[in-house]
């Protein structure tokens, strides 16, 4: 291993005589490993520093010791020599923008690397460059200029993934991480920023500013899309047009040219999208030149507060860019003073001495890591997977987004629908909804099809090969089960023995080989047709009553509802979602409603077969039993699914205490299922919505009664409806989507001559709600009795106490109980419009007192909010996967604002 000679702005390089010896690589951007190296030759005493970085095939930085890239890449021989290199000769190393040291042959990121050299004795360090910590998701929501909001998603779901993942490491390591932007301390509080070095011999010139009677502006991005130059470009070539500038657009020259630009350039423009300044604006103001970019106004107040210097770069975004330059012009004087204040400040901030103060911290500090330290919680991979297009549904995105913010990988798989198809970032969560289509299923099949001995046709054919493959996986499952179950503790009080397990896996083994069998007897026709064709070529209503549980009933006895013959999409589902969990490798598949829930437990058998262990955690929304309007044999399929797989699951959540109760009666599990209430998020900060009462133009004195959510027969709402007749002052609104049971409840409406106090508005997103309805006088919960609204409690329950609302509530048990014992609300018997007006009445008239009641109980109200449900999902989490990150048990860390996505 050969130090690379070469010239080196900042010295030669020195030999590794010294107590304190640094390696700093592999990124070495804008030269700046080496820049870092240099100054703290300089300015530190008993050290001596040298940079890292693969040669690559574009324009090279120098570097104090390099490596061919295809090398780095994929020589192991280099990569062993290269650690025992390292370790031998190194006491500190600072890895840069999270990548790996020693070749990214298998690992992309300087996970391993870190307990590679701590377990050596090497103290180690991260330093962070941008788009290692920069999220997009968390960049979107601080930047109104951010370039994520406009770039390719599959491009920015690369950075996201990174970016979380490198973040983590940094947020959770106990050592020294530094960053090179002050922006960056956005993304991790904890860091120290290290401030990029510019060479000021090398970039100061004696050429005026301002002085030629059209000034040049020059913009040279590294990358065009991060730095807004699609809005800067028709800008200032509209001002070059107009003979007002000379725009030079600078692109794919070398570094070591770029002097020579700036010094031919009056004014540099950096950048209008990032909110930040990097080595490019430090080199321009180093050059003397007037520098404009978008600095964000907190990290301008970082700047000041760390630097005691104000940041001379001239603010300017894609609205004022072209007013600022027609100032400057008209103004030259101004110019100039810019110019002579943005190189006072490279001096003092980017001249290396402050860079080097802050390295010297990790180089002559204490080191707080321990030597076998392990990243135990980086990387910890969570699944959340629902039966739909996942965005649409409130609760999973709940779910997912806090546990993402607990610094923990989250992707949500589901089936693609109208709200999201395909892949894409959500809220800082990876949402993958693939088309599922029918690659299993037949519905078109019949009965003479089925008994027909061979296959009619190559597409029946393909659909057996498909259906062969998926019984090969199951059986996979059905092995990896009996090994899964022997290190979890048993769900169910008196779970399946091993015996049992062990012979329906025989059973299961016999079963594939008969289908092959047949499946290669039936394929007999196919072959010969396929033969013939190449030698002749040329030739070629209410969902709910006592009626509805004795049908169902009838079903669930009978055995003609098992899921494998009433759900036939199920298996659609797991042929493409299965293969997806498996190579997604999650720590936990948190799965929503049963529709995927056997999907999830023979992924994770699948997994244990290999030696991974993958806990399940089954999110039951529903009482299946109790549900109402879905075809009676399709939820009769439903239990059955939810009975052969909940047992697999190592824990149950569920939605209240009776249904949770319910679960365990039912299914014989020895722990009674966590309750999660389905609680309102907070609002978003500093937004702001125009209340329902002022959206209908109603006066403060008129009752307004409101309900909220998704629309079916059995919600009971006709029954308000109804009720309006015999409550002559009182509107009714229901927020909620328009569709053929709103136009039925307008029909009804009109036919009792309430129909201009009947309103309709549309949802607004999630954290907004409360703010939305908490101008009306009243809360609707209005459920006709059925076994699943017996036991729920509904989001719109938990809205109306975050709005203050007093509540009016059918006699369904769980939420008739919670009124009446919190005293925040009336009961009526369900689909009693009688007794619906005068329960109506009773809480018009004791509304004070009722409104006081919630809006005094700040407990109340938290138990009822997300962030109080996130605690109890905390707790779950931590048991089922060990310690959290830190990020978890941070103030606010079950507080969020805003979902990905408008769901109910």
């Amino acid at each position: 291993m050969a130090l690379v000679e070469g010239f080196h702005p900042l010295g030669p390089v020195p030999r590794l005589t010294t107590p304190h010896r640094v390696l700093i690589g592999p990124a070495n951007f804008s030269g700046q490993a080496t820049l870092w190296a240099r100054a703290v030759d300089l300015h530190v005493l008993d050290t001596s520093v040298h940079s890292f970085a693969p040669r690559s095939k574009g324009f090279d930085f120098p570097a104090d010791i390099q490596v061919d890239l295809e090398t780095f890449r994929k020589d192991k021989r280099f990569h062993r020599e290269f650690l025992d290199y390292v370790t031998a000769n190194y006491t500190h190393v600072v890895i840069e923008a999270g990548r790996s040291l020693f070749g990214p042959a298998k690992d992309r990121d300087a996970m391993r690397d870190v307990s590679r050299l701590l377990a050596s004795g090497v103290k180690v360090a991260f330093l962070a460059h941008g788009s290692d910590l920069r999220l997009p998701s968390r960049h979107v929501e601080i930047e109104p200029w951010s370039p994520f909001r406009t770039a390719d998603p599959e491009e920015v779901g690369k950075y996201e993934k990174f970016a979380r993942r490198t973040s983590r490491m940094y947020n959770s390591y106990p050592g020294s991480v530094f960053v090179s932007t002050p922006d960056l301390l956005e993304f991790a509080p904890g860091a120290t920023w290290c401030p990029v070095v510019v060479d000021l011999e090398a970039w100061h010139t004696d050429e005026p500013v301002m002085e030629r009677p059209v000034p040049v502006v020059a913009h040279a991005p590294s990358q065009s899309w991060m730095k807004g130059s699609e809005f800067i470009d028709p800008l200032l070539q509209q001002l070059h047009d107009e003979g007002v500038i000379v725009y030079r657009r600078v692109e794919g020259i070398p570094h070591s040219d770029m002097p020579t630009v700036y010094r031919d350039a009056d004014i540099v423009i950096d950048q209008l999208a990032i909110g930040s300044y990097g080595v490019a604006a430090c080199e321009g103001m180093a050059a003397g030149r007037v520098v404009l970019g978008h600095v964000s106004v907190a990290t301008r107040s970082k700047v000041q507060q760390l630097t005691g210097a104000e940041l001379p770069v001239i603010e300017v975004d894609a609205d004022t860019i072209v007013d600022r330059i027609r100032e400057l012009i008209a103004d030259p004087e101004s110019a100039r003073l810019a110019a002579v204040q943005g190189r006072a400040f490279v001096e003092k901030v980017h001249g290396g001495a402050l860079s080097a103060e802050a390295l010297s911290s990790f180089v002559d500090g204490p080191d707080p890591v321990p030597a076998d330290w392990l990243p135990t919680v980086i990387g910890t991979r969570v699944a959340m997977v629902s039966g739909n297009d996942v965005v649409i549904d409130a609760r999973v995105m709940k779910y997912a987004q806090t546990v993402a913010g607990w610094g923990i990988d989250v992707t949500a798989l589901g089936v693609a629908g109208r709200a999201h198809r395909g892949r894409s970032v959500v809220g800082g969560v990876v949402v993958n909804t693939p088309t599922i289509g029918q690659p299993l299923s037949d519905p078109g099949r019949g009965l003479i099809e089925r008994i027909t001995p061979w296959f009619s046709n190559p597409d029946e054919q393909q659909r057996a090969q498909r259906l062969l493959e998926h019984r090969q996986r199951e059986l996979a499952a059905l092995q990896g089960g009996i090994r899964r179950d022997r290190y979890r503790e048993p769900v169910a009080a008196d779970p399946a023995d091993e015996r049992r397990a062990q012979l329906g896996v025989k059973r299961a083994k016999l079963g594939l080989k008969v289908r092959k069998a047949v499946f290669r007897a039936r394929g007999v026709k196919v072959g010969l047709v396929r033969r013939w064709n190449a030698r002749h070529s040329a030739d070629n209503a209410l969902g709910v009553g006592e009626h509805r549980r004795r049908v169902l009933s009838f079903y669930r006895r009978s055995g003609l509802a098992r899921w494998r013959r009433a759900l036939p999409q199920t298996l659609d589902r797991e042929y493409i979602l299965g293969p997806m969990l498996d190579r997604l490798r999650p720590d936990l598949i948190h799965v929503h409603d049963v529709f995927l829930l056997g999907v999830a437990v023979r992924a994770a058998q699948r997994a244990a077969a290999s030696g991974k262990v993958v806990r399940v955690i089954y999110d039951a929304h529903e009482y299946l039993p109790g549900l109402a309007v879905v075809d009676p044999r399709v939820v009769a399929a439903y239990c059955d699914l939810e009975s052969e797989f909940i047992h697999a699951a190592d824990r149950v959540i569920t939605v209240s205490e009776p249904l949770a109760e319910h679960l365990q009666r039912d299914h014989g599990l020895r722990r009674k299922p966590d309750v999660v209430l389905n609680a309102p998020i907070d609002p978003p900060p500093g937004a702001e919505v125009t209340g329902v009462r002022d959206l209908l133009g109603l006066d403060p004195d008129t009752p307004l009664l409101v309900y909220v959510g998704g629309l079916n027969r059995a919600r009971g709402v006709a029954t308000a409806v109804e009720g309006l007749a015999g409550l002559p002052d009182a509107h009714l609104l229901v927020v909620a989507r328009e569709g053929i049971i709103t136009r039925e409840l307008r029909a009804r409406a009109v036919k009792l001559g309430v129909a201009d106090r009947f309103h309709v508005l549309p949802y607004v997103e999630p954290g907004l709600v409360p703010d939305y309805i908490r101008s009306a006088t009243l809360g609707l919960s209005p459920l006709l009795r059925s076994g699943n609204h017996d036991v729920a409690l509904t989001n719109k329950f938990c809205e109306y106490i975050a709005a203050g609302l007093p509540i009016v509530t059918s006699d369904t048990p769980v939420q008739a109980q919670l009124v009446r014992e919190l005293g925040i609300g009336t009961v009526h018997r369900a689909n009693d419009v009688d007794d619906f007006v005068r329960a109506v009445e009773k809480a018009l008239a004791d509304h004070d007192g009722l409104s006081d009641r919630i809006q005094a109980d700040a407990q109340l109200r938290h138990t009822f909010s997300w962030a109080g449900q996130a605690e109890i999902v905390r707790d779950v989490y931590t048991e089922v996967l060990g310690p959290l990150p830190s990020q978890a048990w941070q103030e606010r860390a079950t507080h969020i604002s805003r979902l990905g996505d408008d769901a109910e």
